[in-house]
Parts: structure tokens; C-alpha cells; sequence
């Protein structure tokens, strides 16, 4: 079925019409009455594997990025961790409570694209006041899973050298949500100390299953091209897994056991496709006596946190920030 949305927002289906909820914002109103991407340079993009878009995506998180800096200043070099490509990024003033306090993130990207995006980095390292580690993880398909768990395991092992696992928390949007739990689960694996929280946001933990809004979304196509099943023959996923096996813990933790998952927020919106994937892992977590916090937002798409104007994304970086600080700080005493 073909929607079509509207000046005002709503998105038509057919004959039926979905109006935007009245506690919207304004500045959300205009931004869902908007495409939520510059349109792509290659007429067939619909019908490309999203790989083959990496030069193109990757330039519009860069804006978006640049924009981020502007907004929320901090400092950012370049660095090297165990041989993987890391941005530091530093708030430009520490409280001495924070001192010694770290984050790590996994960018998005459906796994294949965001080299070097720090659109989520830049505002948790302003907002908490928190140095952020950026790791740039291989992409698929060149590198499937487990490399970019790999990359991500190697930081972690380095960083503690220099701090405490209960210093250190790990959060991803997307494919970095997804990449979050799984890091997680390779550490309790490999018997190495767990990070004293994390963030798993737009993303849940069953690459096998997306669930109900994925499925729904596709059909509609919504937003949710931004989604391929793993039974697709360009699917990203698919590309990602390169024969792994999504049942798999390792890859799929909403099949293992959760019982020592670190906290965990977890975040999405009810126009982002991947809600009952986040919804799913955050049940599956509290089954399991998993400490774990989920905020869905009205009417916000994929990451809405990306677009740093609307009062609906400074309240998703806003609880991040708070989330991560409160671990950090010890409320497990």
C-alpha cells in the first residue's frame, strides 16, 4: 500500500488518513512533513543494496554531524585503539564527578555505512559531560559480523586498561543498538567485566525478527525501506550476518541468557520501524530481572535524536545523558 504524506504531516494510506497527535511539537509537525533524507543521486537507489549508498549517506551524516558541533560544541580528534579508527570526543569542561568516566558508542548505519559519524557521540559527550569513545567499526558486506564485534571488544579491552568496567557504559543508535547487545554478550562470553550500563536505541535484540512494525511497515512502505528482512536478497542484515546464524545469543541476545545484561535504556518511536524490536528486547530483558528502561516517543521516526532542533530529540538526548550519569555515578550503591 502507498502513502503520501502530507503538508501538515499526517500520512495518507489509501483512503485513510493518520493526522499527527496533538502533543507534537511545531518544529516536529514541519519535520515529519518533510522527507527525512536528501533525495538520493541514483534514480534506482530504491532498488540498490543500501552498501551501495555508503558515499552518498555518509556525506549527509557528516552534515549532520558539522551541524551537531555547532549546537553542542565539544572536542574531537582522531585517535587509534587496539589498531581500530576512534574519534575522542570531550566536552570542553569536566566536573570533577565526572572525572575518570567514560562512554563508548557504535554509530548507525544498518551495519553497511557511517564511517566516522559522531552525530551521536558529539551531543552525549555535551550533554553528560562525558568524554565518548566513537568507535568506526568494519562494515559489511567487505567485513561481515563478527568483525565489527570484534572492533568493538578490542576498545573495550583497551579502555580498561585505564578505567574501571563501572566507569565505562556503551550505547548505539540502529546498527549500533544491535552491535551494543551483542558486544555485551561476547564480553559475559569471554568472562571479561560488564560495562555499568548501556544504550540500546532504535534497535532491540532479535536480528532474525524484526517484529510487528517492521513487517507493517515495509508492506506500507513507511519508512520502512529503511529495514530489509534478513530473508531479502539485498537485505542489510543479511549482508551484516554473511552466514551467520540470527538464533545465534551471540548475535540474536534475546535468545541467551539476560540475566546479567547491565542496565539499559532503550528508546524508539512510534513511526520507527523497529519499535517492536526495541519493545520485544526491553520485555525480554525485564523477564529475565534485567534492570531496563524504555521511552517510546509520539509519532518520532527512526532516531529522531539525529534532527538536534526539535524539543522531542533535546528530550531524547536529555534522558540519554541523565540514564548514563546516574549508572556511572554509582547507583548500583
Amino acid at each position: 500500500m502507498a502513502y503520501q504524506i502530507d503538508k501538515d504531516g499526517s500520512v495518507r494510506l489509501g483512503e485513510g488518513r493518520v493526522p499527527v497527535p496533538g502533543g507534537v511539537s511545531a518544529e516536529a509537525r514541519t519535520f515529519l512533513a518533510t522527507p527525512p533524507w536528501a533525495e538520493a543521486p541514483d534514480p534506482d537507489a530504491e532498488r540498490l543494496p543500501m552498501w551501495a549508498l555508503r558515499g552518498f549517506v555518509d556525506e549527509q551524516m557528516k552534515m549532520i554531524g558539522d551541524a551537531a558541533l555547532q549546537r553542542y560544541p565539544v572536542d574531537v580528534e582522531e585517535i587509534e585503539i587496539a589498531g581500530v579508527r576512534c574519534h575522542l570526543v570531550r566536552p570542553r569542561e569536566i566536573p570533577s564527578e565526572n572525572q575518570g568516566l567514560t562512554l563508548m558508542n557504535l554509530h548507525g548505519g544498518g551495519f553497511v555505512m557511517g564511517s566516522g559519524s559522531l552525530v551521536e557521540a558529539i551531543p552525549i559527550a555535551h550533554q553528560a559531560k562525558i568524554p565518548v569513545i566513537a568507535v568506526d567499526y568494519r562494515l559489511a558486506p567487505e567485513h561481515p559480523y563478527p568483525a565489527a564485534v570484534d572492533d568493538a571488544v578490542a576498545v573495550y579491552r583497551t579502555m580498561l586498561d585505564y578505567h574501571r568496567p563501572d566507569q565505562i557504559g556503551i550505547y548505539g543508535s540502529s546498527a549500533g543498538g544491535f552491535l551494543t547487545g551483542q558486544t555485551i554478550m561476547r564480553l559475559e562470553k569471554e568472562g571479561m567485566p560488564l560495562p555499568a550500563c548501556c544504550g540500546v536505541f532504535t534497535a532491540g535484540g532479535d536480528l532474525g525478527d524484526l517484529g510487528d512494525t517492521a513487517n507493517i511497515f515495509t508492506l506500507m512502505g513507511f519508512w520502512g525501506d529503511l529495514i530489509l528482512p534478513v530473508d531479502h536478497e539485498i537485505s542489510e542484515i543479511r549482508a551484516y550476518l554473511g552466514g551467520a546464524d540470527p538464533r545465534d545469543p551471540a548475535v540474536s541476545p534475546i535468545h541467551g541468557d539476560l540475566s546479567r545484561f547491565p542496565p539499559a535504556l532503550l528508546m524508539s518511536g512510534t513511526r520507527d520501524a523497529v519499535l517492536s524490536a526495541t519493545a520485544g528486547f526491553h520485555r525480554a530483558l525485564r523477564r529475565a530481572g534485567a534492570e531496563a528502561e524504555l521511552y517510546v516517543f509520539e509519532a518520532m521516526p527512526h532516531a529522531h535524536w539525529y534532527t538536534f532542533h526539535l524539543p522531542e530529540a533535546q528530550e531524547a538526548i536529555g534522558i540519554m545523558g541523565d540514564f548514563f550519569l546516574r549508572w556511572l555515578r554509582g547507583a548500583r550503591n
